[in-house]
C-alpha cells in the first residue's frame, strides 16, 4: 500500500506538505505554518476538524502547547479523545505499544485487526493487518466496524490517523505518553474504557514495583552516561520528551542528549564525539532483535575515540521493550541495568 501524498485530511480538507514548516490546504490553496513553537492557520479554512488536525500534528512531534493564532494552550493526548458509547466488544489497535497494552489487560480476544507491525502478545500475529503505523487502511479499519480504537501520536506522522479517524467519526482514544507516569495512566484509561480497570491497576502495581527495585539497586552509585540509538542512518535518538530517559535513569545511567528537545532527534558523529557516552545502547526502530548489529557502531568511523566503543560496551536491546510506550517498558529497564553493570540481571553487581 502506497503513502498517500498528503499529509492529512479532514471532511472538508485535504492538506500537503510544502516542506518545512509550510503547508497547502485544498481546496482553495490557503497556507498553514507549523511549527512546534506556533501554528498559524488562516482564518477562512480553520474549522473544528482542522484545529484537532493541527493538535495532533503538534502532540505527535512531543508537543504539548499549542499555539494557533497566537492564542497558545495547553495539550493533552485525551483532548482529542471520541469515548466509546457503549461497551467495547470489537477494538482495533494502529500502534504495537496499543496491542501491547490490550494484551496485558487480557483483552486481546476482543481485537479485531491491528497495524502490520503488531507482534504482542503472540495472538495478535493471526489478527487482520491494517498497515504500517504511519499509513493505517483506514477504508479496511472501517471495514471491521470497531466499537473502539486505540491510537497513537508516538512518532511524527501519526496524526494523519487521527485526523481520518476523526473525519470516519468512529470512537477512539489517543495515547501518547512521555514519561514512565503518563504510560501507566494510559494503561488505566484503555483498562476502564474496556471494563479491566481493576487488571489495569495490577500492570502498573507490578511495572512499579520492577523500576522501585531498580531504583533500590542504583542508590548511591554514580550514573553511567549512555547513548541510546534509535536509528543509525541518519543517527537518531531520544530527546527530551522521552519516556527513555527516565528507564535510563531508573536502571543507573543518564541520557547524554536528554536536553535535546522533542521526543527524538537526529544527531552527527561529532555529537556522539562530544557526549563521550559509556555505555551505547542499539535499539534500532522495527529492526528485530537477532538482526541488531553493534558491529556498525564499533566500527563507524569517527566513533573510534569513544568511551563505549572503546571499551566494547556496545550493546543491543530488544526495540520492542524501550520503543513501546506499554507495558513491557519496566522490562526494557532491567534489560538496561543489565546492560549498565546494574541489577540483579547483571549478577548483582
Amino acid at each position: 500500500m502506497a503513502r498517500p501524498d498528503f499529509a492529512f485530511q479532514t471532511a472538508t480538507h485535504t492538506v500537503y506538505s510544502e516542506g518545512g514548516p509550510v503547508y497547502r490546504v485544498d481546496p482553495g490553496g490557503a497556507r498553514l505554518h507549523l511549527t512546534l513553537a506556533e501554528q498559524s492557520v488562516p482564518a477562512a479554512v480553520l474549522d473544528a476538524q482542522l484545529e484537532r488536525a493541527v493538535m495532533a500534528w503538534v502532540m505527535a512531534r512531543g508537543g504539548r502547547r499549542l499555539n494557533l493564532n497566537g492564542a497558545a494552550r495547553p495539550l493533552a493526548p485525551a483532548q482529542l479523545d471520541r469515548p466509546a458509547q457503549g461497551p467495547v466488544r470489537r477494538l482495533v489497535s494502529i500502534a504495537p505499544s496499543n496491542a501491547e497494552i490490550a494484551g496485558a489487560l487480557e483483552a486481546a480476544g476482543l481485537l479485531a485487526g491491528v497495524e502490520s507491525s503488531s507482534d504482542f502478545p503472540p495472538e495478535v500475529r493471526a489478527l487482520p493487518r491494517l498497515g504500517p503505523d504511519l499509513n493505517v487502511d483506514l477504508d479496511a479499519l472501517e471495514r471491521l466496524a470497531p466499537d473502539l480504537v486505540l491510537a497513537s501520536l508516538s512518532v511524527p506522522g501519526m496524526e494523519r490517523n487521527v485526523a481520518g479517524l476523526e473525519r470516519l467519526g468512529r470512537p477512539y482514544l489517543v495515547l501518547a505518553p512521555q514519561s514512565v507516569a503518563e504510560i501507566c495512566a494510559d494503561i488505566l484509561r484503555v483498562g476502564a474504557a474496556l471494563g479491566r480497570a481493576e487488571r489495569a491497576r495490577a500492570v502498573v502495581a507490578r511495572m512499579d514495583g520492577q523500576l522501585a527495585e531498580l531504583e533500590r539497586q542504583r542508590a548511591g552509585r554514580a550514573p553511567v552516561s549512555v547513548y541510546l540509538e534509535w536509528w543509525p542512518k541518519p543517527m537518531f535518538t531520544p530527546g527530551a520528551a522521552c519516556w527513555t530517559n527516565e528507564l535510563i535513569e531508573r536502571a543507573g545511567g543518564v541520557n547524554v542528549f536528554r536536553e535535546r528537545a522533542g521526543q527524538s532527534g537526529e544527531v552527527q558523529v561529532e555529537d556522539v564525539v562530544r557526549a563521550d557516552p559509556e555505555v551505547i545502547l542499539v535499539a534500532w526502530c522495527g529492526v528485530p532483535f537477532g538482526k541488531l548489529d553493534v558491529r556498525r557502531v564499533l566500527n563507524r568511523p569517527g566513533l573510534e575515540g569513544v568511551r563505549a566503543v572503546r571499551s566494547g560496551r556496545v550493546v543491543a536491546i530488544d526495540e520492542s521493550l524501550l520503543g513501546r510506550p506499554g507495558p513491557r517498558v519496566s522490562e526494557g529497564a532491567l534489560h538496561i541495568a543489565r546492560a549498565l553493570g546494574r541489577g540483579a540481571l547483571s549478577g548483582g553487581r
